[in-house]
């Protein structure tokens, strides 16, 4: 009688830089295939955790389009010292006196967050502002009103938007760090 003898079947240890990166199909490819389309939107969504994403990369004709990992989210502290810089608040100067619809639009706005966890796959915040929610202090949100009040011309004493990105975020966390 033959004894059956156990066999380990150990996968091959990835390559240095297999772990640095993740090759998405060339844009060729999905360019035209609706299917394969969807898989390298479905590697970029998988790939949105700052704390354990990685590069992805693409191939477009003879060269390569590399996407770095999301940015570790700002801390509040950080958050209040980027919107504590002195911003003109106004066009550049080649613009000189025309009109631009989208300043306008806010001129008078204050942008008390960054960041959305909605994920819509209609929306690309996700992509440029990461998952997690960055919110500012109230303190330093009073000082940019403040200084809009004192340094903008035309400023009436209305504040025409206080928000960010996605509705009603401001401050929320996930309540557990590991996930």
């Amino acid at each position: 009688k033959q004894e059956a003898k156990a066999v380990t079947v150990q996968p091959p240890r990835p390559k240095p830089w297999e772990k640095t990166y993740v090759l998405l199909p060339s844009f060729e490819k999905v360019k035209g295939d609706k299917v394969l389309y969807a898989h390298a939107s479905r590697i970029l969504h998988h790939e949105t955790n700052p704390g354990c994403a990685r590069a992805l990369m693409q191939k477009h004709g003879d060269r390569y389009v590399w996407i770095n990992p999301p940015a570790i989210p700002l801390s509040t502290e950080e958050m209040d010292s980027v919107f504590a810089l002195p911003y003109k608040r106004v066009p550049h100067p080649a613009y000189g006196n025309a009109r631009i619809p989208a300043y306008e639009m806010i001129r008078f706005s204050v942008n008390i967050m960054r960041g959305c966890f909605g994920g819509c796959s209609f929306c690309s915040i996700t992509e440029h502002e990461g998952r997690i929610i960055q919110s500012r202090s109230e303190d330093s949100i009073i000082n940019e009103i403040e200084a809009i009040r004192d340094t903008v011309p035309g400023f009436t004493g209305v504040i025409s938007d206080l928000g960010g990105p996605t509705a009603n975020m401001y401050m929320l966390r996930c309540k557990s760090p590991r996930a």
